[in-house]
C-alpha cells in the first residue's frame, strides 16, 4: 500500500508558517477525536468499531504531533474502497448485529460510514477534505446530544468547542501563507530551526483559543439560564430506546426483576422537601398485579380513569382503588425520573397531589398513576403523599364487611400444589384475625427461606410450589408470589407490588438516590375498614456505604438533571426567585456591616475625643511632629526619597535572601551616593558603560567589581549572599576618592 509522506506541509517558506499548519492539522483531529468519543461514551456504538476508528485517530495524531506528515496515496484509498466493496456483505450477514435484516443493514451502513471517515483522515490533503473533516465532527456531537443526557456530555462538548475555536482560528491565519508555494523539506531549509522557531506561535495560538473559550463560558451560561428549555418536540423522538426496566408492564414472569436488581445504574432521585426522615424505609409503588395464572401476574385489561389538572399541572389522583388511609402528616418530596421505558409514575405511600408537567394522568383500577404520552428523557414531577399506617390494634379490630368486588378479583387462583394451602393453614394455625395470618406468613417466609439473585432452576409449570418446597431460595418477586398466593388461600385477598426501595441518602446532594438494584416486589393485603396495606416478606438485605467520592459524584449528576436536562420555564422562576433571596440577603448582611463599622467608628472617635482631653500636651507634641515631617517632605523630597530607599534596603536585606529586586535597591543607593560626588548616570548608558567611564578616578575598581556583582544578581539570577552584595557596595561607595563628598552618615 503506497503512501505519500514528507516532513512539512504547505505554508508560507518560514519558521511560523510550518508551525501554523502543523497546529491547524492537530487541532483539527483533536476536534474530530473529541466528537467521535463523545459519540462512543453514549454506548450507541459496538465497541470493534470503536476500537479500529480510535486507533486510527490516535495513530494520526501521534504523527502529526512527530513533525512528519504522511498519508494514504489515491491509490491506496481506491484499493481500499474496492477491498470493502467486498466486505460489506459479509459485514451484513455475519458481522453486523440486529435482530430483522433491516437492523443488520442500518449497523452495516455505519461500518461503512466509520470506514470512510476513517480513510478521509488518513488521506485528508486538501481544504476541502479538511472542511469534510470538521462538518462530520460537527454532526458527530449532534448525534451524542440527541442520544443522551448523561453529565458525560457536557466535558466532551467543552473540550469541542475549545479544539473548534483553536481549528478555525489557526485556519484564519493559515489562508495568507497558503497561496504562496513552499519548498519541500531539504530544499534549504532547517528541520530543527523550523520546530524550534515554530513553537513561540502554536503556543500564543493555544493561549488565545483557550481564553476565547473561557470568553464564551459566562455568555452561555447566562443564555443557558435565560432561555428555558422543552421536553417535547421531534428531536427527543428520534433518540434510541431508553434503558428498559423490567416488572412495570401489564405482564410479569417471576423472576423477571433479576434483571433491573444486578444493575447499579442511577433509575431515579428522591429530594423531600424538607427532613428526609419521613421518607427513610419508605417504598416507591410502581403497578399493583391482581390476576395470577400460575406462572405470571398480570392485570388482563388495565384501563383506568382520566384525570384532568384541576389547576396548571396540578393533579389530585381520586382513591376508588381503596389504597388504605394515611393518618400523619403529608410529606412533599420531588422525583427526578431517569430515561427509562414505563409510563408509571411512583410514588410513596398514598399520593394526594401530583404536579407533573402534563397534560393529563391515568390511575387503573389498582391505584397506579401512568403518563400515557411519556417521551425519551428525564422526567421531573413532586408529589404530596401521606405516608403513615394504621396500627397493629386498629388492624385486628378491623370488623368491616368484605367488599364483594375486591373479594371476587382478589382470590382467584389457577389449580395449584395442594400443599401450598396446608402450608398457609399451618402456619397461621394461631392466629385469630386477618392481619395476624398475614403477619405470620411474612415473618414465616422471612425465617425459613433465602434470598439470593442466582436463581436455582424452577419447575416453569408451578414456580411457586417449586420455590415453597424445593429451592427454598429465591428473589423478591417469589417471596412476594408465594405470599400472596398463601393469603389468597385463606381467602384474604392480596395481590402483587413492583415498585423500589427508598434506596441510599446522599447528604450531600440531600437526596435518595434509587438504582436498578432496588428494585423491589411487595404485597398489599386489603383489609375491609381502611383498605389495601403493604406487607413485604422478603428477608432484609446488607446496606452498602456509598463512600464519599460516590455522594460528590451523585450530587454533580443531580445538579446536572436538574438544572441542565430538566432546566424548564419553572427551574427559570426558582433560579430568579433564588437570585432575588439571595441578593435581598447579601443587601441586608451589607446594610448590617455598615451600621457595625458606623457604630464602631462612632465608639472610637468618642474615646478619641475622651483621650484627646485628657492628653493635651501629648496631642499638642505629636501635632508638631507630624507638621515638621510634613514640611520636610516638601521642601526636601530627595531627603524622604533617600530615606524610603534605605528603609526598603533595610528590608530586603533582613530577609537574607538573593534576588534581582535586592540588587535593583542596592544600586539606585550607589547611583545616588555617586551623583551627591557630581557623577551622574545618563540613562541611555549601561551599568558597565557608567563604571568605564570613570577612567583616572581611584574608585574606579571598587565601582567595577559593584557592577560586574548587580549584573550577576540582577540579569543573571545569580544567588551571591546579600551580605557580600552589602560589602560591596560599601567598599565602592566608601572608597578614598568618594569621601570628600560623602555625607558624615551611613548610606
Amino acid at each position: 500500500m503506497s503512501m505519500v509522506t514528507s516532513g512539512g506541509t504547505s505554508s508560507h517558506p518560514g519558521r511560523g508558517s510550518a508551525g501554523l499548519e502543523r497546529y491547524f492539522q492537530i487541532s483539527l483531529f483533536c476536534t474530530l477525536a473529541t466528537a467521535f468519543f463523545t459519540l462512543a461514551s453514549t454506548g450507541r456504538l459496538d465497541r470493534p468499531s470503536v476500537a479500529l476508528f480510535s486507533i486510527v485517530l490516535l495513530s494520526r495524531i501521534l504523527v502529526l504531533a512527530s513533525g512528519r506528515n504522511w498519508r494514504f496515496s489515491p491509490g491506496a484509498v481506491t484499493a481500499l474502497a474496492v477491498c470493502y466493496v467486498f466486505f460489506y456483505p459479509l459485514d451484513l450477514a455475519y458481522l453486523a448485529s440486529g435482530q430483522s435484516l433491516v437492523d443488520r443493514m442500518l449497523v452495516a451502513t455505519v461500518h461503512l460510514v466509520l470506514f470512510a471517515t476513517a480513510v478521509k483522515v488518513l488521506s485528508a490533503s486538501t481544504d476541502r477534505d479538511h472542511a469534510y473533516l470538521a462538518v462530520l465532527s460537527l454532526v458527530m456531537m449532534l448525534a451524542a446530544a440527541i442520544l443522551t443526557v448523561g453529565a458525560v456530555y457536557l466535558a466532551g462538548f467543552g473540550l469541542y468547542i475549545l479544539f473548534a475555536i483553536s481549528t478555525l482560528l489557526s485556519y484564519e491565519v493559515r489562508r495568507p501563507f497558503r497561496r504562496v508555494a513552499v519548498p519541500e523539506p531539504g530544499e534549504g531549509t532547517n528541520r530543527s530551526a523550523e520546530k524550534h522557531g515554530s513553537k513561540p506561535v502554536e503556543a500564543a495560538l493555544g493561549k488565545t483559543a483557550l481564553c476565547l473559550a473561557l470568553a464564551l463560558i459566562p455568555v452561555a451560561a447566562f443564555l443557558f439560564f435565560l432561555i428555558p428549555r422543552y421536553r417535547s418536540g421531534y428531536w427527543s423522538r428520534l433518540a434510541l430506546q431508553p434503558q428498559r426496566i423490567t416488572g412495570f408492564t401489564e405482564t410479569v414472569d417471576l423472576g423477571d426483576i433479576s434483571k433491573i436488581l444486578r444493575s447499579n445504574q442511577v433509575v431515579m432521585r428522591i429530594t423531600p422537601k424538607g427532613d428526609p426522615g419521613p421518607l427513610e424505609g419508605e417504598k416507591l409503588r410502581g403497578v399493583a398485579l391482581a390476576n395470577f395464572d400460575g406462572q405470571r401476574w398480570s392485570n388482563g385489561v388495565r384501563g383506568g380513569h382520566l384525570i384532568l389538572p384541576a389547576s396548571p399541572q396540578q393533579f389530585r389522583p381520586p382513591d376508588f382503588a381503596g389504597l388504605a388511609a394515611r393518618p400523619a402528616t403529608a410529606v412533599r418530596y420531588r422525583v427526578l425520573l431517569e430515561p427509562v421505558s414505563t409510563e408509571v409514575l411512583f410514588v410513596a405511600g398514598r399520593a394526594r397531589q401530583v404536579i407533573a408537567p402534563v397534560r393529563f394522568l391515568l390511575v387503573d383500577r389498582t391505584g397506579s398513576l401512568l403518563d400515557p404520552d411519556r417521551v425519551p428523557g428525564p422526567f421531573a414531577y413532586e408529589v404530596v403523599s401521606d405516608l403513615g399506617l394504621p396500627s397493629a390494634r386498629e388492624l385486628r379490630e378491623d370488623s368491616a364487611g368484605a367488599n364483594e368486588r375486591v373479594t371476587a378479583e382478589y382470590l382467584e387462583l389457577p389449580r395449584l400444589d395442594a400443599r401450598i394451602a396446608g402450608l398457609a393453614r399451618q402456619i397461621t394455625a394461631g392466629s385469630g384475625n386477618d392481619f395476624d395470618r398475614a403477619v405470620s406468613v411474612q415473618d414465616y417466609l422471612q425465617g425459613h427461606y433465602a434470598y439470593t439473585l442466582d436463581l436455582p432452576p424452577v419447575e416453569p409449570t408451578d414456580p411457586v410450589s417449586s420455590f415453597l418446597f424445593q429451592t427454598k431460595r429465591g428473589n423478591c418477586e417469589f417471596f412476594a408470589a408465594a405470599m400472596a398466593v398463601m393469603l389468597r388461600s385463606l381467602r384474604i385477598p392480596a395481590r402483587l407490588v413492583n415498585g423500589f426501595e427508598m434506596g441510599t441518602y446522599n447528604p450531600v446532594g440531600k437526596d435518595f438516590v434509587i438504582r436498578g438494584r432496588d428494585a423491589h416486589s411487595w404485597v398489599e393485603v386489603y383489609f375491609p375498614g381502611h383498605g389495601w396495606l403493604p406487607f413485604d416478606p422478603t428477608p432484609a438485605g446488607s446496606e452498602t456505604d456509598a463512600g464519599v467520592f460516590r455522594n460528590y459524584l451523585d450530587a454533580a449528576e443531580l445538579f446536572w438533571d436538574e438544572w441542565v436536562v430538566n432546566y424548564d420555564f419553572g427551574r427559570q422562576v426558582q433560579l430568579a426567585v433564588a437570585v432575588q433571596t439571595t441578593s435581598r440577603g447579601f443587601d441586608r448582611r451589607f446594610r448590617e456591616l455598615r451600621w457595625h463599622f458606623e457604630r464602631l467608628g462612632v465608639g472610637r472617635l468618642a474615646r478619641l475625643q475622651d483621650w484627646l482631653g485628657d492628653h493635651r500636651l501629648q496631642a499638642l507634641a505629636a501635632i508638631i511632629v507630624l507638621l515638621a515631617l510634613a514640611t520636610l517632605a516638601v521642601r526636601h523630597p530627595a531627603w524622604i526619597a533617600e530615606l524610603r530607599a534605605a528603609l526598603a534596603w533595610r528590608l530586603a536585606a533582613s530577609y537574607g535572601t538573593p534576588s534581582p529586586h535586592a540588587a535593583s535597591l542596592a544600586y539606585q543607593r550607589f547611583l545616588r551616593a555617586l551623583a551627591r560626588s557630581g557623577f551622574e548616570k545618563a540613562p541611555t548608558e549601561t551599568p558597565l558603560e557608567f563604571a568605564d567611564k570613570l577612567q583616572g578616578a581611584a574608585f574606579r575598581q571598587q565601582v567595577t567589581a559593584f557592577t560586574e556583582l548587580y549584573q550577576a544578581m540582577r540579569f543573571g539570577h545569580q544567588a551571591i549572599p546579600i551580605a557580600e552584595l552589602e560589602t560591596s557596595l560599601r567598599t565602592a561607595v566608601g572608597a578614598p576618592g568618594l569621601l570628600h563628598s560623602r555625607p558624615d552618615r551611613e548610606p
